[in-house]
């Protein structure tokens, strides 16, 4: 018999929502999802963060909304109007 143990490294790209309110005091993150896959991960924050922009009806460039960074070994952000992190 033989049992053997080791210890991998695992990447996962967690997208998270952070909200902060001036003057309230409040902030708060909130976890939107766990993918194994940046570019899958990069395309979902990115959808989550234009469908709020333009839910709330903020011009495009406002930084109010900022949108996903684009993680590494990915290539080809999405093309959109309401990107103010590119």
């Amino acid at each position: 018999m033989k049992i053997e143990y080791k210890v991998r490294p695992v990447t996962r790209y967690v997208v998270t929502r952070y909200e902060e309110t001036e003057g309230a005091g409040n902030s708060g993150c909130a976890g939107k999802g766990e993918f194994a896959n940046g570019e899958v991960a990069y395309q979902v924050a990115y959808a989550l963060a234009k469908e709020e922009h333009q839910r709330l009806g903020f011009p495009p460039g406002d930084m109010r909304i900022i949108y996903p960074e684009v993680p590494e070994g990915v290539s080809v952000p999405p093309q959109g109007t309401y990107t103010n992190s590119l």
